[in-house]
């Protein structure tokens, strides 16, 4: 999520409200997810997990996609 240059999709309830992470979230972002990630030894301090998935396309192309589990 650091990368400005890579879109980050944020998949809010589990993946059905979905909508683009812009610039000046994503540094607060970024800390949730690293503090709430999924399969981590400990229990998430918000409430929510969080999973991340890249993608890449044939062209090199990327996309940074998080999803949010309440």
């Amino acid at each position: 999520m650091r990368r400005r240059d890579l879109p980050v999709l944020l998949g809010a309830s589990g993946g059905f409200e979905l909508r683009w992470v812009m610039d000046d979230e994503r540094n607060a972002l970024s800390e949730l997810v690293s503090r709430n990630y999924a399969f981590t030894a400990d229990s998430p301090a918000d409430g929510s997990e969080y999973m991340g998935y890249e993608f890449e396309d044939e062209t090199g192309r990327r996309l940074l996609y998080v999803e949010e589990w309440c």
